[in-house]
């Protein structure tokens, strides 16, 4: 059974790869700042047949990540699946107006601990010489932000760690990939959209499909990418944004 470290696993995107993972047979870390939510998501995952254990982490905290993963082999074995979707949740701020410690927290949550725990799990992956990392990305990469320059940044970031690592690891049947998002229907969009149908049919006339990706259609490529069968495709950015990311959406 393989080890997956799933972050930001109890929303959104990352809720759904963790269920789509743990449906494909994994051993599941649901990892988030909440250990109530973490816990209901494991109970979840155990209701459907699957096996997965909670992991209250504050990923901005480098003292609480270092033992992540340790933590992780201790309860579940060694992991050789890691998907990085834990992001900040930012007020869009101009450069200017954004102070150090913010920097330091939305850069640590969002990048920085991508790397670590990409460097603590590596190792792992060598031995059992298989791994597979999935970095959830954003469109905000390519084209920017208005208000979040830290989140384009960091993004951004991801897609050379994943390029970084298929370079260094790929012989040693470890693959490497960011999978990129524009928007998805996630609780935090529904929030965001409300009871205002104008703002979707705008997001949704923004792609080549006129639909909004569900967060489960996301997870659906994110378990490809992590499964056996994904052996040659590393190194990239798999676009999952009905065509979104052929505009400039902001």
């Amino acid at each position: 059974m393989r080890v997956s470290i799933v972050t930001g696993a109890t929303r959104g995107i990352g809720k759904a790869v963790a269920l789509a993972l743990a449906a494909a047979g994994h051993a599941v870390a649901v990892v988030a700042r909440d250990g109530a939510a973490c816990e209901s998501v494991v109970q979840e995952i155990r209701a459907r047949g699957g096996t997965a254990e909670p992991f209250a982490c504050d990923l901005s905290e480098a003292a609480a990540r270092s033992g992540l993963v340790l933590r992780v082999v201790e309860s579940l074995g060694a992991p050789t699946v890691l998907v990085h979707a834990a992001a900040r949740v930012y007020a869009p701020t101009k450069l200017q107006f954004i102070e150090d410690d913010e920097v330091a927290s939305s850069l640590e949550t969002d990048l920085i601990s991508a790397v670590a725990l990409s460097r603590d799990t590596l190792g792992h992956m060598v031995e059992a010489r298989f791994g597979r990392i999935v970095y959830i990305g954003s469109v905000a990469a390519k084209t920017g932000v208005s208000g979040g320059t830290l989140y384009a940044t960091a993004k951004a970031g991801l897609e050379g760690l994943a390029r970084g690592i298929a370079v260094d690891y790929s012989r040693r049947g470890i693959t490497s990939n960011v999978v990129s998002v524009a928007f998805a229907e996630t609780e935090r969009l529904s929030a965001r959209i409300g009871n205002d149908s104008s703002w979707r049919e705008r997001l949704e006339r923004a792609t080549a499909t006129r639909s909004i990706p569900k967060a489960d259609e996301v997870a659906a490529a994110v378990a490809f990418l992590c499964s056996e069968q994904n052996k040659h495709i590393t190194g990239t950015v798999l676009e999952v944004t009905a065509g979104g990311h052929l505009n400039n959406l902001w």
